[in-house]
Parts: structure tokens; sequence; C-alpha cells
């Protein structure tokens, strides 16, 4: 049923587009501005509408298309890349974004959508840049400190992807199951383990139905474990060691 109506938004779209390309041109430019104005909010909503539960190719068409008809406007670019993004659309969606990252100007959240897709690109040092341009303009700016740690964990710079994902986590709005995620295993690669045990035990309790956080402290316990026993005989060892005594002289 669903299908069927987004169907029908789609069919809508395109005859206003048939019966606005067939007007004739005596109508005033504010008019002409309406008629454009009310297919974009036709566009989004089917955009919206098709999208719910994640994106599909019918939903990534209609921003595609909405995209096109507002090729100048960052915010649509920006929404559109991250569809790409999530679709794995990965040097398209840099394309789109690019002129509007690169742009010394241009919006923040462009950068920041930039950094991601960098990221899932593995252009790591790209994406630690424009995180950065973003952090600069916004220190507030919780997913631009957590696109930066990310950035910098894949660089081999641990302590300081740590420093970025904690002054994520202290801005962030929502669910951080994510960022603390990241931090316990920057913290577990430098061996902090109970420590990372204890941020993966709170984001569990947090989200208790995301898999990857479970996966990973089923991970992290067991390298807990591992590393307890291990100090636990080095300890053993180290106790029961009886020093040798020195062989007797001959007189």
């Amino acid at each position: 049923m669903r299908h069927t109506h987004i169907k029908n938004i789609v069919l809508l779209s395109v005859s206003v587009l048939a019966l606005s390309a067939c007007g004739t041109t005596s109508g005033t430019d504010s008019a002409s501005l309406d008629r454009t104005a009310k297919i974009d909010n036709v566009l989004e909503r089917a955009a919206r509408e098709a999208s719910r539960g994640g994106h599909t190719e019918q939903s990534l068409g209609i921003m595609e298309n909405r995209y096109k008809r507002n090729s100048n406007d960052p915010a649509i670019a920006t929404e559109y890349a991250r569809a790409l993004r999530e679709m794995d659309y990965l040097n398209r969606a840099s394309i789109v974004l690019s002129p509007f990252a690169r742009d010394p100007d241009g919006s923040l959240a462009a950068k920041n959508e930039f950094a991601a897709i960098q990221l899932a690109l593995g252009n790591y040092v790209m994406a630690e840049d424009f995180a950065k341009q973003v952090i600069i303009a916004d220190q507030q700016n919780a997913q631009a400190f957590q696109y930066l740690g990310i950035a910098l964990d894949a660089q081999g710079m641990y302590e300081e992807a740590e420093r970025a994902y904690r002054k994520g986590l202290d801005t962030w709005e929502g669910d951080p199951t994510s960022i603390m995620n990241n931090l316990a295993l920057n913290l577990a690669t430098q061996g902090y383990i109970d420590e990372a045990v204890e941020i993966l035990e709170k984001a569990q309790s947090i989200a208790p139905d995301r898999v990857e956080v479970e996966r990973n402290l089923r991970i992290v316990r067991t390298l807990q474990e591992t590393t307890h026993w291990s100090q636990k005989k080095t300890k053993e060892k180290s106790i029961n060691v009886v020093p040798k005594k020195k062989p007797a002289q001959d007189s």
C-alpha cells in the first residue's frame, strides 16, 4: 500500500512538470516561482516517504531529481550526498558535495558530511582536514569531533584520537553509543582494557539492541580475561622464584 502511495506521488510530480512545461509564458514570475516551490515540496515529501526505514534506489532517484532542480542549494546537495554515502555510492557522493565542501565560506554541514564521505573512501588525511575545519568554526560540533577521532585512529594517532572522542562526548546530543563504542575501542588499542569494558557496558545499557556494541564488548571482555590471567601468572611466577645460591668457592 505504501509503495502504491509513493508511486502516485512520483506520477503526480511528473504530471505537474508536464503541465508546467506546456503552459504559456504569460504568467508572472511569482506564479512561476510558486509552481516551482510546489513541485519541490512534492519531491521532498516523496523522498521522505520513500526513505522511511532507510534509503532505497527509489528514494535515491527522487532525491537526485530534487538535487538536479536545485543544484546550487548546499542543504539539498548535502542531503543527497548523505543518501549516496549511506547507499555506498561514495565516489558520486564526493563529486556532488565537493564544490560546497571546498568553498571557504561553505556550509559546515556540507564540510562535515564531506569528512564522513572521505572516511568511507579511506582518505583519512582529507577527512581529518575537513573535520578540523568544522571544529574551528564550531567547537560544539560533536559529530565533527567523532569524525576527527576516527580519522586520527586510522592513522595510528591514538592519544590524539582519544582526546577528540572525549571532546565530542562532552557535547554529544542524543544516543551516544556510537562515539562511546569508538572511544572504547581506542582505549582497548592503547591497552586500557578495563576502562574500555566499562564504557562498552555503559553503551550497552543505553542501547541494548546495538549489535556492534554487544560484539565489541564480548571481544574486549575476552581480551580483559586474557590480560588478567597473564598478569596473574606473571605475578605468581615472580613470587615462586627461589634465588639460586652461588656455588661454594673451593678454598
